[in-house]
């Protein structure tokens, strides 16, 4: 501090005005006090207004997101009570993490020893080129949060990931500022994205999964953030990885011997143990006396398959038996002569090494039939969101991880979501990003909404008029009679009615006759007359021989035929033409539309039996007999009849 220099200025005291009074003498101090009083009143009032940090004027800023090379304009910052002057900078900052920019604000205490100046430049005063008041100098330059440099650190602007932060333009009234964040929150409710915004997954760096967030502006919690130029995100690749233990396959080789192993749960991370059965032909030595045991090569052996010596082949039980993992000749049959060696195939367990991807993987020269049993890890399924925050950071909230039905998360109700990121953890594949931001809805689009609305009632409300009408409005209106032609409604159902109505036309109706088609005598289709014309044939033969030349075959059964085969007739309760008509003609008189649709909707069904049946003469023929085979008998529906000329 400056030598005898004081000041006891404390708002706490409530001092609010220096009262001089004559005949007393000034204090220096009262000086200093009246100076101090004023600062901290102008200060209240501007804090009201602006906030440390907050630009008035000027303050451009361009940062190249490659290089990490930042420009900063001259401006205008609200520091401390006043408006500071910065002088234009420009700063190396990195562009994959979050940082502030900043000022730096340091205080000097100047006297008349570090400027000469300041001594009374009144010539002629008893006073003259005496020492004074000193002087506090401020100064203000950019920088970083982590620089070495002195004095207190104001953060400016905000850059995340080289991509500026916009901040709300001052001043602004804090009670304000709240208020209409208040009003936006209730009105709109909530958080909402005004425009841009849209998350994209780009790839993969190194470890991290990179997505692009688009140039946009939100509102989160009523206060506004913008991003002036996409934003670069990097959210580290960490998939939950669960452990499954002993899962079996069964192995069933190919032709070469080998078989794919596709494992039940993908991608896998990594394989920690395969476990298989092998097969082995070992030549061992047998033991230098009788009854000794055979330690096999080999561990985990689960069965010996034959041990064989020149010709001579040992049975399992009788000559030998597999115990702790060695060949005991104890037993009472026969065994090889000491020190002489022999040949001896077993199965045995053991872990494989094998090149895994992320499905699984290929074995070979397994026991066929054996059991594979596998343990390794893979990347569980995942629903990640990212979200937005009011002071423009974008957070990833990490789901559930599920093995077939993965949880989204819930984001705080301080932050809004932007996207839901499906995590598959494939590495051929890219997590599915769906946009799923709130957005304003402009008021032309509301209009334009709104219009459709009322276009759509008033449709329904014609639709609903049309078929009240036709359902209530009288025919015989005012002396008149009216008959739409929708239908047989308006008919007299007292009188035969011998017209027909078509598609909202009267017509003149057409009788409908059925003609049978008499097939003739040889039962062949009819066509039209015809001569046969030879297109392909084979003259030549190499031989021939009877297929079944002992006739052993059951006896064809004669054929059959009715003439007519089937019956039909029509039961009408109405002797109106028009449903009949309908089927075999459309319209007469004026067209009046050039496409009709027709539907039929089935409201009952019912099926009675025909209580008679109509009397009609069927002819029949019957044919296939073999030679000198007589006809007995013709029944027909259970009744006997006479049969002409028998063949």
């Amino acid at each position: 501090m400056l030598k005898n220099y004081y000041e006891r200025f404390n708002p706490e005291q409530g001092y609010e005005k220096l009262l001089f009074r004559s005949g007393k003498g000034l204090q220096s101090a009262e000086l200093n006090d009246m100076q101090a009083q004023m600062q901290h009143q102008v200060k209240g009032v501007a804090d009201a207004i602006l906030k440390d940090g907050d630009l008035t004027t000027d303050g451009d800023v361009l940062i190249d997101d490659k290089t990490g090379q930042v420009k900063l304009g001259e401006c205008a910052i609200y520091l401390r009570g006043q408006i500071r002057n910065i002088a234009p900078a420009e700063l190396q900052i990195a562009t994959n993490q979050l940082l502030y920019l900043g000022v730096w604000l340091a205080e000097v205490v100047v006297s008349e020893v570090d400027d000469p100046s300041l001594r009374d430049p009144a010539i002629g005063a008893h006073n003259f080129d005496e020492p004074g008041a000193g002087r506090l100098k401020v100064t203000c330059q950019w920088g970083l949060v982590g620089d070495d440099k002195v004095g207190n650190f104001y953060p400016v602007h905000r850059v995340d990931n080289g991509v500026l932060v916009e901040k709300q333009p001052p001043p602004q009234l804090d009670a304000v500022t709240v208020a209409l964040a208040r009003y936006d929150r209730e009105a709109n409710g909530g958080s909402y994205v005004v425009d841009g915004m849209d998350l994209t997954y780009r790839g993969v760096d190194a470890s991290d999964q990179v997505f692009s967030l688009a140039e946009g502006k939100a509102h989160i919690e009523g206060f506004e953030v913008a991003f002036p130029t996409s934003l670069r995100k990097l959210f580290a690749a960490d998939p939950d990885l669960q452990t499954v233990l002993d899962e079996p396959h069964r192995f069933s080789p190919d032709q070469q011997g080998n078989m794919r192993i596709d494992l039940s749960f993908t991608p896998v991370h990594s394989i920690q143990r395969v476990d298989a059965t092998l097969e082995v032909s070992k030549t061992l030595t047998h033991g230098g006396f009788e009854g000794a045991k055979d330690p096999l090569p080999d561990q985990a052996v689960l069965e010996v398959v034959s041990i064989t010596q020149n010709q001579t082949s040992y049975q399992q039980g009788i000559d030998f038996q597999l115990t702790q993992n060695q060949i005991d000749w104890s037993l009472n049959g026969v065994e090889p002569s000491p020190g002489t060696t022999y040949t001896i195939v077993y199965r045995y367990r053991d872990q494989l090494s094998v090149n895994a991807d992320e499905t699984g993987f290929t074995v070979s020269n397994l026991v066929s039939g054996s059991l594979v049993t596998v343990d390794y890890q893979w990347k569980m399924p995942r629903i990640d969101l990212v979200s937005l925050d009011s002071q423009g950071q974008v957070r990833r909230i990490k789901g559930v991880p599920n093995s077939y039905q993965p949880i989204a998360p819930k984001a705080p109700d301080s932050q809004l979501i932007l996207a839901r990121i499906s995590q598959n953890w494939s590495g051929s594949g890219v997590p599915e990003v769906k946009n799923m931001a709130v957005r304003s809805v402009p008021m032309s689009a509301l209009g334009e909404m709104q219009q459709q609305i009322g276009d759509l009632y008033e449709l329904l409300a014609i639709e609903r008029l049309r078929n009240d009408a036709n359902s209530q409005e009288p025919a015989a209106k005012l002396g008149v009679f009216v008959d739409p032609f929708t239908d047989d409604d308006m008919r007299d159902q007292g009188l035969a009615q011998n017209a027909a109505i078509i598609d909202g036309e009267l017509l003149l109706p057409v009788d409908v006759a059925v003609n049978e088609i008499v097939l003739p005598n040889d039962n062949k289709a009819l066509t039209l007359d015809y001569q046969v014309e030879t297109i392909l044939e084979q003259t030549m033969k190499t031989g021939a021989m009877k297929v079944n030349p002992y006739d052993a075959f059951e006896p064809v059964p004669a054929l059959v035929t009715l003439q007519p085969a089937v019956d039909h007739w029509t039961t009408t309760s109405q002797v109106w033409t028009s449903p009949v008509t309908r089927r075999i003609t459309r319209g007469g008189g004026a067209v009046r539309r050039t496409s009709w649709v027709q539907s039929t909707e089935v409201l009952s069904t019912s099926i009675t039996a025909a209580e008679f049946l109509r009397s009609r003469s069927v002819n029949f023929e019957l044919k296939g007999f073999g030679q000198n085979e007589s006809l007995k008998e013709v029944i027909f529906d259970g009744v006997a009849i006479s049969a002409g000329e028998q063949s």
